[in-house]
């Protein structure tokens, strides 16, 4: 026999998949009460690999309580009895004894055979005997006939053979109205149940957290599969019957999965199998068997998952997962109808989707209220007009798992395939471009994608890219946002989660003010929402955020658009024709900055939401008045007329906007801040530029050529206070002497008494200061700017005491550029920080 005539055997496949049985090289292994290997190329062994696996998949017996080649006692020790069956774990009380022979086996080596059976089940007082050669099997009651009956007590064949030791289960959970059938539940004891489950399935961090929630998913999806599927008056089959064993529980639930991916192909493929063992399928069918998931309302389900999904993706998951306030928030601003079709390119878990879904179904609750077709209206938006893409294979199959249990959705979602292919599976994917009416989500930032990466691109490569065309690699964001634009149809909106850097970024080899640039020539940017620090902290990422909702140009804004521009550049530079096209178009955009968004930097989910005010189930409040969402309303209803009622909102003309900076900055901290500049100033204070009382000290220090000689390193800490850095810390050499910068790769400058030093990387921390006479002459590396004080009007005591002020920390913060922890100042912005102080006589006397 070879492995792949065990491996064509359906029940024996079934036995491998379900870790029963192995197949390793030449051997069979099985893993029962005590784990045994065998020659697989015995033609016995095979017929015995059959009988083992019947045993346990079709009549329910627990692997535990099987043993084989069991000595047989007063019988020569060559002669071992090939499976024993008992009824405990112990293994101290026999129940079958199975004599295994091969398929082709004469009229006397069955007489012979039956024989040896007969003298293993009195031996061991066993009182059922089981003969099977594969093609036959004969099943004789030993026990209850004389000890030289052969005929008269053979009972038929293996299929005879009580299940589970004849012990017939009695079931609680009926089907069907007027009986014990599973119910709904609310919310709270929902989220329980089903983080309990997952608790057993995870076990402790045992298993990987993404395989975890894959085996939970498969359990949801057997599930739904009973709830929809079982006939009335006939027992539920996700549950426990008394007298049920594990194995029993565990191979209907094996049944009810290989059903339910039969009849949902989209979200498991053939020949996927749960793997989890029987007694974690036992564990998890107790904890739910009661439940209707498909009877409990979409709000309390939603409700559930909101607080599962948003406790369960943390740290290593966070990744996948963006909180349900920012979701809410996204879609609610781009005021979905039931009429468009939207899709999230990156969908992740599925929570935009999900959020779509919710918000869309209220909204048609509300304007077909009464109607008969409601349902049906409901049902064909979830069914035809959602789409995702997932590149991520089991994430994709938890989405659609997601947005199954919230009642559906999930039929279009692309999993195992990037945004950025051309090739996909659903029909309406497959046309190209200008698709869809919405795009919403959180793209993966942070990574490179290269030209011809067959993961990431598919079929697809650069050349097919305005972002990417001639560059070797690319930002996953900037290419992904480019695709999102290009999946728009004309008019179409897109709200995206975008780190910082996207809107601040100056330097020309991020490519940033390329793709700003992108941004303003294919459409309006309508809103940008910056989020504070903390928005993905539970994810342990120190990235800033902002929200990007981008309108494409219509056909006749883009043809506006174009003519102009290309009308100005036959005179001026793009810079200038770019204004005079914006000029054309001229808009206004909404920008605002968050400070609390529904949920603490730990993710706990919080009251304080400057973003909209709702409740569960992705209903939001009629009245939205002091809220970023409010707001835009009103700016949506008059964009021209728009008077601030939030302190941290503000409307800008687009032209002024890409004016007020060289490199058309777009971040709103930092354009909020502007507006605000200087509004309460002091009476008979004055405000100078930073460049008009100090410049930028340069002086380039070479302390490799005194080797001998000890260097004063200094270093800044984020309360201004200036110290010597530890020498042999870190990189740090074992001493300060010059001959140990030969080698450095850092370019090193000296700084005076009364310079102004600040670290580039974390003045928004508050790393800045002025160089007292302890550190007078110490030197910095080029991420510490130096400047000296070219002016008298401001002494260095006060004007350190004033950068140290919370209007400065917020000043600083505004110019950073970037998005991850080490942000950026960069010195133009710096120099053009405005400095307020009262005249010299009285900042003297304070």
């Amino acid at each position: 026999m070879t492995i792949e005539e065990y491996k064509n055997d359906e029940l024996i496949a079934q036995a491998v998949s379900r870790n029963i049985i192995s197949l390793e090289g030449d051997r069979v292994i099985y893993n029962i009460h005590q784990k045994k290997s065998y020659r697989l190329s015995d033609p016995e062994e095979y017929v015995r690999a059959q009988t083992l696996a019947f045993l346990v998949l079709e009549k329910n017996y627990n692997p535990s309580c099987i043993r084989t080649e069991v000595v047989v006692p007063r019988r020569t020790p060559e002669d071992l009895a090939d499976i024993v069956v008992y009824r405990d774990r112990t293994c101290t009380e026999p129940y079958l004894v199975v004599e295994n022979k091969k398929r082709t086996i004469s009229d006397s080596e069955k007489r012979q055979a039956v024989e040896q059976l007969f003298g293993n089940a009195n031996s061991l007082r066993i009182p059922l005997g089981l003969l099977d050669y594969g093609v036959n099997s004969e099943l004789f009651n030993v026990a209850d006939f004389p000890p030289t009956e052969r005929i008269t007590n053979l009972i038929g064949d293996r299929e005879v053979i009580p299940a589970n030791y004849g012990a017939i289960p009695e079931y609680k959970y009926i089907a069907g109205p007027n009986n014990n059938d599973i119910k709904p539940i609310d919310a709270k004891t929902l989220e329980s149940k089903v983080r309990r489950s997952h608790s057993v399935i995870w076990a402790g961090g045992k298993r990987d957290p993404l395989q975890a929630f894959d085996e939970w998913s498969k359990l949801m999806l057997a599930k739904v599969e009973d709830e929809r599927h079982t006939p009335n008056n006939s027992f539920r089959q996700f549950q426990i019957g008394i007298n049920e064993s594990a194995v029993a529980v565990a191979n209907r639930i094996h049944q009810l999965f290989s059903r339910a991916i039969m009849s949902e192909p989209n979200i498991f493929p053939e020949g996927i199998s749960i793997n989890l063992s029987d007694n974690k399928i036992y564990e998890v069918v107790k904890i739910l068997q009661d439940i209707s998931l498909t009877d409990t309302s979409t709000d309390n389900i939603g409700a559930a998952f909101e607080l599962f999904f948003g406790s369960i993706f943390r740290g290593e998951l966070g990744q996948y997962f963006t909180m349900r306030p920012l979701s809410r928030f996204v879609v609610s601003m781009l005021n979905v109808s039931n009429e468009e079709y939207i899709i999230d390119p990156t969908c992740g878990s599925g929570g935009f989707l999900l959020e779509v879904l919710l918000q869309v179904w209220n909204r048609i609750d509300k304007e077909f209220s009464g109607r008969r077709e409601l349902e049906r209206i409901k049902n064909d938006f979830a069914l035809t007009q959602v789409y995702g893409i997932e590149i991520h294979e089991i994430l994709a199959r938890i989405c659609k798992i997601n947005l199954l249990l919230h009642h559906d959705g999930h039929t279009n979602i692309e999993g195992d395939k990037s945004c950025l292919d051309i090739n996909f599976s659903k029909p309406l994917l497959n046309r190209g471009n200008e698709i869809f009416n919405v795009v919403v989500g959180n793209p993966p930032f942070g990574d490179n994608i290269k030209d011809h990466d067959e993961d990431q691109l598919g079929a697809n490569n650069f050349s097919n890219f305005v972002l990417a065309e001639g560059k070797r690699q690319v930002a996953s964001e900037h290419i992904i946002i480019e695709k999102s634009i290009n999946l728009l149809q004309n008019g179409g909106r897109l709200g995206l989660i975008l780190p910082d850097g996207v809107f601040n970024n100056q330097g020309e080899q991020s490519y940033c003010p390329q793709l700003r640039n992108f941004l303003i020539k294919n459409g309006k940017i309508l809103s940008i929402v910056s989020l504070p620090d903390y928005a993905f902290r539970k994810s342990g990422a120190q990235n800033k955020t902002s929200i990007l909702f981008f309108q494409k140009y219509t056909t006749r804004e883009k043809s506006l658009f174009e003519q102009t521009l290309n009308e100005s550049l036959a005179s001026k530079t793009e810079e200038l024709a770019i204004i005079d096209a914006l000029t054309a178009v001229r808009y206004r955009t909404f920008m605002a900055e968050a400070q609390f968004i529904g949920y603490t930097p730990t993710g706990i989910l919080s009251d304080k939401n400057d973003l909209y005010k709702g409740f569960e189930g992705g209903h939001l409040d009629e009245d939205q008045t002091g809220t970023i969402l409010g707001e835009y309303r009103k700016f949506e209803n008059n964009s021209l007329s728009y008077t601030p009622g939030m302190q941290d909102c503000y409307a800008f003309d687009i032209v002024d906007i890409w004016s007020a900076h060289p490199s058309h900055r777009l971040d709103p901290k930092y354009h909020l801040f502007k507006v605000q500049e200087n509004q309460n100033l002091p009476e008979g204070w004055i405000c100078k530029k930073l460049s008009t009382l100090m410049e930028r000290r340069e002086e380039q220090v070479h302390p490799e050529y005194t080797p001998e000689e000890y260097v004063k390193v200094m270093t800044l800490s984020q309360t201004g206070d200036i110290r010597s850095r530890a020498a042999g810390k870190g990189k740090n050499p074992p001493e300060w002497l010059g001959m140990y910068f030969e080698d450095s790769p850092s370019k090193w400058y000296r700084a005076y008494q009364n310079d102004v030093v600040f670290s580039s990387i974390d003045l928004w921390k508050g790393c800045i200061s002025v160089v007292g006479e302890e550190f007078d002459g110490a030197i910095v590396t080029k991420e510490y700017p130096i400047y000296r004080m070219t002016s008298d009007e401001i002494v260095p005591d006060f004007l350190a005491a004033l950068f140290r002020t919370r209007y400065y920390r917020r000043a600083f913060r505004a110019i950073t550029t970037g998005h991850s922890n080490r942000r950026r100042t960069q010195t133009i912005d710096f120099e053009d920080i405005d400095v307020c102080f009262p005249q010299i006589k009285i900042h003297k006397e304070d």
